[in-house]
């Protein structure tokens, strides 16, 4: 794309600009639409077209006709629709609205640009903006674009009803405000609701790191099958394993009670009746199959109909050893579990099918057992595919604080009020009651809103945001997200200078197929290229020299050394063959760096990324529950590998505890005697 300076009036600027358009759709229809990895190719062509004509065009408009201006004006509009959509695929949602918003101030009759200015306000949950752009675009289609039209009337009845969803939220969120207020004001938070975030969870005092913010107990929860005869089916605490036999049930032998909990807590026993012939069933006739997902839907159906027929699922009602617990706790009605958000509308054909089967099998059970009468009259097919819905999306799951394995999963409504953060403050685990507590990672300012994190938070940026689109629909805008968006994987390969996007990014036409056109160019000049056309440039078994390019603060050495362990371990297993032409040092990697030299490198750029972070954050303010479990397995891998280390062991072990120590109040923790156990 040579000669621009021979672009001497706005026909020849327009048959520039068309002929790179062209080229960016050209690789547009090539790409794979099954990659959902930004097309950077498309992407540089159609920038290179709008660069060009922000360069020729402030100087070429002179004496030019209005037809010809407005000519010039239509194809930047496509051309930043292209751009835009490009960006959604990608999910960069941020870049996608900043595009078809440009492409309106050149069009304001390009209805795609409305339409994909509506679809990105939606990803950013600002739905009466995504309502303006769609109603914009409807206005400006033609009798020709019928098909569009089509498309836009659907997506404009699906943010209506967004709308009048987000509506019923605030008024659910108001109305528990009052409702529950002193079941809140037990704890040094505040619900709130706010336009602009929806429901958030507040400080109400400055607090210290380690001060316990909610404690939700669960609406519905079941061990996993692994666990169910070991450890206490109501409580969740382990049972020694001489006294599991007399706390199994001598009914449906499938399910343990512990004995504080058979003697004294009425509760518990009834809680088990309620469900005694639904395990007895599963154990008969499904002896061999994974149940866990079964019986946890069962218990939360059970727990809707206690409420729905008898007005009976209350706090009043509940465990008489919740109540005398030291401390208090919120307990959420079937409405606070109605209230919470679900996803049917974006849930896929065979994921629906799935629900329906699993609705169905729910309500063939409980009628075999116990006659129609005792589910279909309170509770509909529709309504607990509902509840499948609600649970897919808010459902946690309960994890060792040390070893983070799963031991059960539970819907705690409350809890699910925690909006998402990838610099979280608060961490949350299961006491010995099973309920949901969180306790804040750092010290907390009066007013500062709680966060937790939905995903890995030392994943890299482009994962994160992909993930949270793909599982919770919305672009994570947090104050992690924004910083790391502007940070550049590559120094400058010939002076190691630092880039960034702001400062360095720049746009080249690509000279081979390999080339992506995203390039970087240093204050002295230096030219370093994108690695790779549309795909991750990284490679999974880089040398250390060739990984020192790598800025700490983008988490790509984390990246590195956690596909590293992965795939050791693969190999271990036998399931992943050793790569055929690796050097020498990506053999010793792969094969032969013993584990807690690999361990320790991974907790190297753990306690490192946050250096130089405007969060002004300690790793263990922030990465608790990454260190807490790499540093376990540094301390397995030490006691294997160099058992006579003790120093470096016990130092290893302080670390830990010194960790979980304020985050889940160690000293009481029912997995205390679990963990001083694996950390002998």
């Amino acid at each position: 794309m040579d000669n621009n300076e021979n672009i001497n009036n706005l026909k020849l600027l327009i048959n520039k600009l068309e002929e790179l358009k062209k080229l960016g759709n050209e690789e547009f229809l090539k790409y794979d639409k099954s990659n959902d990895d930004l097309n950077k190719r498309a992407v540089t062509y159609y920038s290179i077209a709008i660069e060009l004509f922000n360069e020729k065009f402030g100087t070429l408009k002179e004496n030019e006709s209005e037809d010809t201006i407005k000519e010039v004006y239509k194809l930047l509009s496509i051309i930043y629709s292209n751009l835009a959509l490009c960006y959604l695929n990608g999910y960069a949602v941020d870049k996608a609205l900043e595009c078809s918003t440009n492409g309106i101030k050149y069009d304001k009759d390009n209805s795609k640009c409305y339409y994909r200015q509506a679809l990105s306000y939606q990803h950013l949950c600002n739905y009466k903006e995504a309502l303006k752009s769609i109603e914009s675009g409807l206005a400006a289609t033609t009798a020709n674009d019928k098909s569009l039209k089509q498309l836009m009337t659907n997506e404009k009845r699906e943010i209506q009803l967004k709308i009048i969803k987000r509506n019923k939220e605030e008024k659910d969120c108001k109305d528990r405000i009052k409702r529950d207020f002193d079941q809140f004001n037990q704890f040094p938070v505040e619900l709130v609701w706010s336009d602009q975030f929806g429901r958030r969870v507040l400080a109400s005092e400055d607090l210290p790191k380690g001060s316990m913010l909610l404690r939700v107990s669960p609406f519905g929860s079941c061990l996993e099958d692994d666990k169910i005869f070991k450890n206490c089916g109501f409580c969740y605490k382990k049972i020694e394993k001489s006294k599991r036999d007399q706390c199994k049930c001598k009914i449906c032998n499938n399910f343990l009670l512990c004995e504080r909990c058979s003697t004294t807590d009425p509760f518990a026993s009834e809680y088990h009746k309620e469900e005694c012939d639904i395990l007895q069933f599963l154990k008969e006739y499904y002896p061999s199959t994974e149940t866990k997902d079964f019986r946890f839907m069962f218990r939360v159906v059970l727990n809707a109909l206690k409420e729905k027929k008898f007005q009976s699922f209350k706090k009043e009602n509940c465990s008489s050893n919740w109540k005398k617990h030291e401390h208090p706790f919120i307990f959420d009605e079937y409405q606070d579990l109605e209230n919470l958000s679900r996803t049917l509308d974006k849930v896929d054909p065979q994921q629906m099918e799935a629900f329906k089967r699993s609705a169905s099998s729910i309500i063939a059970v409980i009628s075999k057992l116990r006659g129609e009468d005792a589910i279909l009259k309170y509770i509909t097919l529709n309504e607990i595919i509902e509840l499948y819905s609600i649970v897919l999306s808010n459902g946690h799951e309960m994890l060792h604080p040390l070893t983070c394995r799963s031991y059960g999963m539970g819907i705690f409504p409350t809890g699910s009020y925690l909006n998402h953060s990838c610099s979280p403050n608060a961490f949350w685990y299961n006491d010995e009651q099973g309920m949901m507590v969180f306790r804040s990672l750092r010290p907390l300012k009066k007013g500062e809103e709680l966060l937790t994190s939905y995903t890995d938070v030392t994943n890299p940026l482009e994962d994160r945001r992909k993930y949270l689109m793909k599982q919770y629909f919305f672009f994570c805008q947090c104050n992690q997200c924004q910083y790391q968006s502007n940070l550049v994987t590559p120094n400058c390969t010939t002076c190691k200078e630092n880039l960034t996007i702001d400062k360095n990014f720049k746009f080249q036409i690509p000279q081979n197929s390999n080339e992506s056109g995203f390039i970087y160019k240093c204050s002295k000049g230096h030219i370093t290229k994108d690695q790779g056309a549309n795909n991750n440039p990284d490679q999974d078994y880089d040398d250390e020299d060739d990984n020192k390019k790598y800025d700490y603060k983008t988490f790509k050495y984390i990246e590195k050394y956690s596909k590293l362990i992965e795939n050791r371990f693969k190999i271990k297993c036998g399931e992943m063959k050793i790569p055929k032409n690796l050097s020498i040092n990506q053999q010793y990697q792969l094969t032969r760096m013993p584990d807690h030299v690999i361990y320790r490198l991974y907790l190297d750029e753990l306690e490192r990324c946050l250096q130089g972070n405007p969060c002004n954050l300690k790793s263990d303010q922030m990465l608790t529950n990454n260190l807490i479990q790499y540093y376990y397995k540094l301390f397995c891998s030490l006691k294997k590998e160099r058992p006579t280390d003790t120093k470096q062991i016990q130092d290893c072990r302080k670390k830990i505890l010194d960790l979980l120590y304020p985050i889940i109040n160690l000293p009481t923790s029912h997995h205390k005697i679990s963990i001083e156990n694996k950390l002998k």
